[in-house]
């Protein structure tokens, strides 16, 4: 655990994302506790898009750790995420990002801000001030985030593995 959560700390540092760390799917449940972006924070105060948020979830860990490999998908919120397959000295489990947005996703955010207010009975207003705040990527950015934090959990995980 120890190299898992030293990796994401370096990886927040480096690029300003939260990630946190599902081991089963029990964690699923307590992953609004971790979540760390306001935009999705203030959206799950709504118990449907908790559920979609918590299937989304699911569903991508579930692929993540069946394959071993990243998914990179669009939440049901319309963010960016992926889920990073981890196993490091019998410890299983999935490094989930913060979602992203792309600059096309801020151009068109009055009409899907007020999408999401009226499908989840959101604060329309809170929404869209916290969906402002959310990063910007490009896919090759996000691209390279990836890399970056599987490179930096090889690092850790073999330095752990030495001591």
């Amino acid at each position: 655990m120890e190299a898992i959560y030293k990796a994401m700390d370096a990886y927040h540092e480096i690029t300003g994302l939260h990630s946190y760390f599902v081991q089963d799917e029990t964690d699923i449940v307590s992953a609004s506790a971790k979540e760390k972006n306001f935009f999705c924070k203030c959206l799950k105060t709504s118990n449907s898009a908790l559920k979609h948020c918590d299937e989304c979830t699911v569903e991508n860990y579930t692929q993540a750790l069946q394959s071993m490999k990243v998914q990179t998908y669009s939440c049901h919120a319309g963010l960016v995420k992926w889920s990073v397959p981890v196993e490091v000295k019998g410890l299983t489990g999935v490094i989930i990002s913060e979602g992203v947005i792309s600059k096309q996703q801020i151009k068109e955010s009055e009409d899907w801000i007020s999408y999401l207010s009226e499908k989840y009975n959101v604060s329309k207003s809170i929404l869209l001030e916290n969906y402002h705040q959310v990063q910007q990527m490009t896919e090759e950015q996000v691209d390279r985030s990836i890399q970056l934090l599987k490179d930096i959990l090889a690092y850790y995980a073999a330095s752990i593995s030495e001591d």
